[in-house]
């Protein structure tokens, strides 16, 4: 090893000593710190080369597989590493036995086939790419090299991000009276389509935890909450009964069934949410106190009706609820009627009446996911799941009005789901690769 290293070293010593030199004519540091960047970075792309060639010649040699394979040819391959784009040649040999041509030297070292880079250097391009726009992670992972976006983004999308669900020992399952299933989507523009693409998150977790970060202000206290026990399901999920089906799998694993008393499945209503308790046993369905006030304030043109409204949901009475929404319509409809008899324009009070009646036929119809707030008071935490949605999936995809193909919708979904789990991205690409082989 010292003598590959020292043959190196002579090959390239004279970028170190050009270091030197500009040093001692009046250049600072930077100059000689630059050098040895470039020197080691050689040194670590020439001495893979050559540890794989000697690699090759262990193979060569070796009496058994002179015995099994036949050498054909040498081919050269390039790979890049962290130090850069490295050149080494192997030989591919006939299998005397299938006939087949392999490159034993390339199994020896994990390198699959049409591999051409670095599993390590791979799986941090597609942490980074998780994070920030594919021609930015690019740019990051390997220095003095950029790798194209499209080189990124094929490693993201060729890899199956959903997380493997396996099953806890039974001493190892949670134990938790009470699970919280937050269920929300974010709206993707998708190229070559009118509208978004919904790309939906499932968060499961025990309770939340209070955070008290340290002061930086002496007067303000900066708190924030954790979920504890969090588990993160994302993706495009067509087809409900498969996301619902994944979940109610997790909680299997994942819970001791016996200790669950109540399982809430919290959102804003939308029918593939409320499904989850057909799925997942002793759940019910509470409407999200976010969605729940989005609808309250199309009534913000009425503070007088807009606050019995408050107060009859607040007093959890269906029957006062649905006559101040009828009279906020009948007001409506009047304004509308003498505006039409004096010659106005009515087009933004027809908004409005559309709005207040969508509004009367959403709380009339998630009425019972209003009540459990009463029903389960001492047991509900509250609904943070916009939070999850910003953080999980807006910062990577909606963001800044980014454009997205349906299939990388799903596979960043996915991949940013993965990330949150604390799922070992290296280590996924190993056993794909080994499932492949």
């Amino acid at each position: 090893m010292y003598q590959i290293i020292q043959k190196i070293y002579e090959k390239n010593n004279k970028i170190l000593k050009e270091g030197v030199k500009k040093v001692l004519n009046g250049e600072d540091i930077s100059s000689l710190t630059s050098a040895i960047k470039d020197f080691t970075d050689i040194l670590g792309k020439e001495l893979f080369s050559e540890i794989v060639t000697q690699i090759e010649n262990l193979v060569f040699e070796d009496s058994k597989r002179q015995s099994e394979y036949e050498a054909v040819r040498f081919a050269e391959k390039s790979l890049i590493t962290k130090n850069g784009k490295a050149k080494f040649e192997r030989r591919y040999y006939r299998d005397n036995e299938t006939g087949e041509n392999v490159c034993l030297t390339d199994k020896i070292l994990g390198i699959d086939k049409g591999e051409r880079i670095d599993k390590k250097v791979k799986a941090e391009l597609i942490h980074k790419a998780s994070e920030q726009s594919y021609s930015k992670a690019g740019k990051l992972v390997v220095p003095e090299m950029e790798i194209s976006a499209t080189t990124v983004m094929k490693n993201v999308r060729k890899n199956e991000w959903k997380m493997e669900i396996e099953e806890r020992k039974e001493e190892d399952k949670i134990r938790s009276k009470n699970i919280y299933i937050q269920v929300d989507e974010d709206h993707v523009k998708e190229r070559n389509k009118k509208g978004c693409t919904i790309s939906k998150i499932i968060t499961i977790y025990t309770r939340k935890r209070t955070l008290t970060k340290p002061e930086r202000i002496p007067e303000v206290k900066q708190v924030r909450k954790e979920l504890v026990d969090k588990f993160t399901f994302s993706g495009l999920y067509k087809d409900t009964q498969e996301m619902w089906e994944d979940v109610a799998y997790y909680i299997e694993c994942t819970y001791k069934k016996e200790e669950i008393e109540t399982v809430f499945v919290m959102g804003d209503g939308a029918s593939y949410i409320k499904s989850g308790i057909e799925w997942i046993g002793k759940s019910v369905f509470v409407l999200d106190t976010f969605h729940l006030e989005k609808y309250i304030n199309h009534l913000n043109y009425d503070e007088y009706l807009k606050t019995k409204l408050k107060e009859a949901i607040d007093q959890y009475d269906p029957i006062s609820t649905e006559n101040i929404m009828n009279e906020a319509i009948k007001k409506v409809e009047q304004e509308i009627k003498e505006d039409e008899g004096l010659g106005r324009d009515t087009k933004r009070l027809e908004n409005r009446l559309k709005k207040v009646k969508e509004t009367k036929t959403y709380l009339m119809n998630q009425w019972d996911g209003i009540e459990a707030h009463d029903r389960y008071k001492d047991k509900l935490t509250g609904c943070c799941q916009e939070g999850q949605v910003h953080h999980t999936l807006s910062e990577r995809l909606s963001t800044d009005a980014k454009v997205w193909s349906e299939n990388g919708i799903d596979e960043m979904s996915q991949l940013r789901a993965f990330t949150q789990n604390k799922g070992d991205i290296y280590q996924k690409i190993i056993d794909i690769s080994t499932v492949e082989k």
